[in-house]
């Protein structure tokens, strides 16, 4: 693996309650190779998905639990500790993906358990502030993520519970649907990657173990489902949870961890934009629900909730992660993040 001129910083956001040190933050340098602990914050009870600003001055936690608060952080002395900034309700019950807009002006998240997107105002020091809209989707609803496509005013948010997407238009704090789409039925649409030179979405399914990739028009309006392809081999037969999914933008590599398999599955990105198997590796772990590339693409970091450890993969030419010997023990890590 290659370095760069200071170690990468790695977030990791766990299920752990309000004493323990729920959120960590971890010093990568992979030129000495060591994974150390740097800092901690208490506090907020299960943080199980973060999000932090183009600065690296602030941090965004999401506190899953039935009266769902979304937490900001700042963080301090190049990552060497955390202080509380600010907190508001998500006005749900388990919240489970936060995210900014293009501009950093607004907060967005996700309510599983309430089926709801909500919209916050960030004030000029990132406090969180206000709510400037709600989306509810009904009963049965589960939606799981909110993913911008860069370069434009546009998001889509996966529904898990009711096998939908849906594509937005963000304005002046408000999300104006534009269209909704039905998903396999049963499928479980949970995370999503985009390339944006292909125009493709990628939706990884928690139910069926699938990729589906869809293709969006020019205008963004609309989506065609061009290809789905199992993240799983043939001959496994046993329970399988789809989780997460990231692209290797240089490399033209996608990856999807699978929860049962306990495996990373390595997918080449032709150029048209779909999918060919490349191969899958272990996760050294069990239930690997969040894993992050480094920046440079030559690294990845699985956090394997079950196995409470954060597992560092060196990635080489070939696109195929190897295991580096290097791993972090954490109770429950379900969410990892890497600047």
């Amino acid at each position: 693996m290659t370095t760069k001129a200071n170690p990468y910083h790695v977030y990791v956001g766990t299920y752990g309650e309000e004493l323990d040190a729920s959120i960590q933050i971890l010093s990568l340098d992979t030129e000495a190779r060591t994974l150390k602990l740097k800092a901690t914050a208490k506090g907020i009870k299960n943080p199980s998905y973060l999000t932090i600003d183009k600065q690296q001055q602030l941090l965004y936690a999401v506190s899953e639990v039935d009266q769902g608060e979304v937490v900001s952080y700042l963080i301090r002395e190049d990552n060497a500790y955390l202080t509380e900034q600010s907190y508001q309700s998500t006005y749900g019950n388990g919240p489970c993906y936060v995210t900014m807009d293009e501009t950093e002006s607004y907060l967005l998240t996700v309510n599983y358990g309430e089926g709801t997107t909500t919209v916050h105002q960030l004030q000029e020091d990132g406090a969180i502030g206000p709510l400037t809209d709600q989306q509810e989707y009904g009963a049965g609803s589960h939606p799981h993520t909110i993913v911008h496509l860069p370069y434009t005013h546009k998001y889509v948010v996966t529904d898990l519970g009711l096998d939908k997407l849906y594509l937005y238009r963000f304005r002046n704090g408000k999300l104006e649907l534009i269209n909704s789409f039905d998903t396999v039925p049963k499928s479980g649409p949970r995370h999503v990657a985009v390339a944006i030179n292909h125009r493709k979405l990628y939706v990884v399914n928690e139910f069926n173990s699938k990729i589906s990739v869809y293709h969006y028009n020019e205008s963004i309006t609309g989506l065609q489902l061009v290809q789905e392809i199992s993240s799983l081999p043939a001959d496994f037969e046993a329970d399988n949870f789809g989780a997460d999914i990231h692209i290797a933008h240089k490399k033209s590599y996608l990856y999807a961890s699978n929860r049962g398999h306990h495996s990373i599955a390595i997918f080449k990105m032709d150029k048209d934009g779909t999918l060919s198997l490349v191969d899958y590796v272990s996760t050294v772990g069990d239930w690997p629900r969040s894993f992050a590339l480094t920046p440079d693409e030559n690294g990845m970091l699985i956090a394997n909730e079950h196995s409470n450890s954060i597992v560092l993969m060196e990635i080489g030419t070939n696109g195929i992660p190897r295991y580096s010997g290097i791993e972090y023990c954490i109770d429950a890590p379900v969410c990892v993040k890497v600047k």
